[in-house]
C-alpha cells in the first residue's frame, strides 16, 4: 500500500527532475538484528498486580523494582464492590485514585477488575464479615433484599450473590455506572474486566456452590457493562465462557462475545490442576477463544500466583529453565508455549516485583519483545528519488505473536555526511504497521516529499514513532546502528 507523507517543513523548492548522482540501493537488515535487547515499546508489555483480591497484595515493596523492571506497562487493580461503595451512593475512590495520581504522570496505565465474591479473609480481601459471613458485594446490598448464599457447601462463609437477583442487579448497575462516568475512556485506562461473577471475578463458581453460571446470567452481566463501558477495551475471562457448561452454551457465548468486540483474558497458564490436565495445549483450554480475536483487541495472559507456581515445582532454576521431573518440559517452557496459544499484548506474572525479576531476569526481557508486537525490517529498498520525491520499500516482519492496535508513524531523517549541515527529515503518518501480523513478512512501500533538496552524501536514517505520546517505537535492531533515535541504515548519495 502506497503511504502519503507528511512534510515536515512549509518551504517550497524547485527540484530537479532527478539527480545524477543516486543510484537505485537495496540493503538486507537481518545481520543487524538485535533479538536479545528488551524493547519497551508502547501499547504493550507487562502488568504488575498492584492489588490482588483485595487491597494489602503484591503492594510493591520497593519502587526501584517497579522502575527497573523492563518494559512494566501497566498496574492491574483487582479489589471487591465493598472497598469501593462502603455506603449505597457513597463512593471511596482513593484506592484508585492514589494510584493513578502517582504512577499515571510517571507513564504508567492501569487496568481494572472489580468483584462481588472473594474467598479471602477480612479485612484484606473484602472490608466486613459479618456473622462469620465475608462480604465482597457490600453488605448493604443484602440488606437491601438481594438474594445470595451465605457459606455455599464448597469453600468458606462468603456470601455469593444471585447473579440475576433484581435488586443485585440494579445496585451493581448503578455502581458501575458511577465507576464508568469516572474512569471510562480516561487515555491511561487499558481496559476493564467484566469480574462480577464468580470467585475472584474469574467466572467460575469452584469455591462456592460450583454451580455454573447460566448463558442467560453471562450474558447479562456483559450487557452491563456494554451499557457503561463505551470507550474502554471490555475483557472477559475464559473461565467465564466455559467452565462446567455443554458445548452448546459455550459455543453461544463465544459467539456473542465476539459479537461484542470483547476480547479475552487467560488467568489460568501453569496452574496446577491445568499442567496436569491440558500440558497437551499448555495448560491453554481453550486457545480458539484467542484465535478469534487477537487481530482486532489485545488479550491478557495472568500467570497462576508466581510463589504457587513455585510451590508446586513447576518452576525450577534460574529463568525457570530446568526441566520439571515427571513432566519432561520446563515451567519457561510451558509459559513461552501458552504465550504463543494466547498471543497477549499484556503479560502479569502474578507475584511481588522483586522475586519475579530476581529469579528470571533473562525471560523477562525475552517475554516481554514476544508479547503483542515485535518489528524487524528485513530489508530496504531505495529506488527512486525523482521530483522531490523519495520512493522506497521495506520488508518487515513482526516476531512478536500479536499484531499492534494503534497507528504508528514512520519519521525518517537524512544525515549529511562528516555531520556539516542540517538533517533533512521526513514522516510518514501511517506505517502501514496496523497489517503486519505475526510471522508475516509485509512489504510496504512509501513516498517521501522532502522539505528541501539534498546534495551530496547522507546517511539514511528510520524509526518509527507512536503519535499520541511522540515516543519511539523501537525496532530490532542493533544500538550500534543508532544516531539518537534513529537507525543509520546506507549511505546514499544525491
Amino acid at each position: 500500500m502506497m503511504r502519503n507523507f507528511v512534510a515536515l517543513s512549509v518551504l517550497v523548492f524547485a527540484f530537479a527532475c532527478s539527480s545524477s548522482r543516486f543510484h537505485e540501493t537495496t540493503v538486507k537488515l537481518e545481520n543487524q538484528w538485535d533479538t536479545i535487547r528488551p524493547l519497551a515499546n508502547p501499547d504493550k508489555g507487562w502488568y504488575h498486580h498492584l492489588l490482588d483480591n483485595g487491597i494489602d497484595k503484591y503492594l510493591i515493596q520497593d519502587e526501584d523494582d517497579l522502575f527497573g523492571f523492563p518494559g512494566m506497562d501497566h498496574l492491574y487493580l483487582r479489589l471487591c464492590w465493598a472497598y469501593l461503595e462502603p455506603e449505597e451512593g457513597k463512593y471511596n475512590w482513593s484506592y484508585i485514585d492514589d494510584v493513578v495520581e502517582k504512577y499515571v504522570p510517571m507513564g504508567y496505565g492501569v487496568s481494572f477488575r472489580i468483584s462481588c465474591k472473594e474467598t479471602g479473609s477480612a479485612p484484606g480481601s473484602v472490608p466486613q464479615e459479618i456473622d462469620g459471613v465475608k462480604y465482597a458485594t457490600p453488605y448493604w446490598v443484602k440488606q437491601a433484599g438481594a438474594k445470595g448464599i451465605d457459606c455455599p457447601e464448597f469453600g468458606n462463609c462468603s456470601w455469593t450473590p444471585d447473579w440475576l437477583d433484581p435488586i443485585f442487579l440494579e445496585k451493581l448497575d448503578n455502581f458501575h455506572k458511577a465507576f464508568a462516568e469516572k474512569y471510562d475512556g480516561k487515555p491511561w485506562v487499558r481496559y476493564t474486566d467484566v469480574g462480577s461473577i464468580g470467585e475472584w471475578g474469574e467466572g467460575h463458581t469452584h469455591r462456592s456452590t460450583r454451580i455454573p453460571p447460566t448463558v442467560e446470567e453471562v450474558k447479562t452481566h456483559i450487557d452491563l457493562y456494554l451499557r457503561h463501558y463505551k470507550n474502554t477495551q471490555i475483557v472477559v475471562t475464559d473461565d467465564l465462557l466455559y467452565w462446567n457448561k455443554p458445548e452448546e452454551d459455550v459455543n453461544e457465548l463465544f459467539e456473542y462475545v465476539k459479537s461484542k468486540n470483547i476480547s479475552f483474558r487467560d488467568d489460568s497458564p501453569l496452574v496446577e490442576w491445568y499442567v496436569e490436565n491440558y500440558l497437551n495445549k499448555w495448560t491453554v483450554t481453550h486457545p480458539q477463544f484467542f484465535e478469534a480475536v487477537y487481530k482486532k483487541f489485545p488479550t491478557v495472559f495472568e500467570l497462576e500466583h508466581y510463589h504457587k507456581v513455585k510451590r508446586s515445582g513447576y518452576w525450577l532454576g534460574m529463568n525457570g529453565e530446568d526441566t520439571i521431573p515427571g513432566i519432561g518440559v520446563s515451567g519457561a517452557d510451558i509459559f513461552r508455549n501458552a504465550l504463543a496459544l494466547i498471543r497477549p499484548t499484556y503479560v502479569g506474572f502474578h507475584g511481588y516485583l522483586g522475586d519475579w525479576l530476581n529469579d528470571n531476569p533473562q525471560l523477562t526481557g525475552e517475554l516481554l519483545n514476544r508479547c503483542g508486537y515485535w518489528y524487524f525490517p528485513k530489508s530496504i529498498r531505495i529506488h527512486e528519488f525523482k521530483n522531490g520525491v523519495l520512493s522506497f520499500e521495506i520488508d518487515w516482519l513482526n516476531k512478536g505473536v500479536a499484531p499492534a492496535y494503534n497507528v504508528y508513524a514512520l519519521k525518517g531523517k537524512l544525515i549529511p555526511e562528516n555531520g556539516t549541515g542540517s538533517a533533512i527529515e521526513f514522516e510518514i503518518e501511517d506505517s502501514g504497521n496496523k497489517n503486519w501480523m505475526p510471522g508475516v513478512v509485509a512489504k510496504e512501500k512509501y513516498q517521501a516529499k522532502l522539505p528541501v533538496r539534498p546534495g551530496g552524501n547522507y546517511d539514511f536514517s528510520i524509526q518509527l514513532f507512536d503519535k499520541k505520546s511522540g515516543k519511539p517505537v523501537e525496532i530490532g535492531l542493533s544500538a550500534e546502528i543508532k544516531n539518537g533515535n534513529y537507525f543509520i541504515i546506507h549511505q546514499v548519495s544525491f
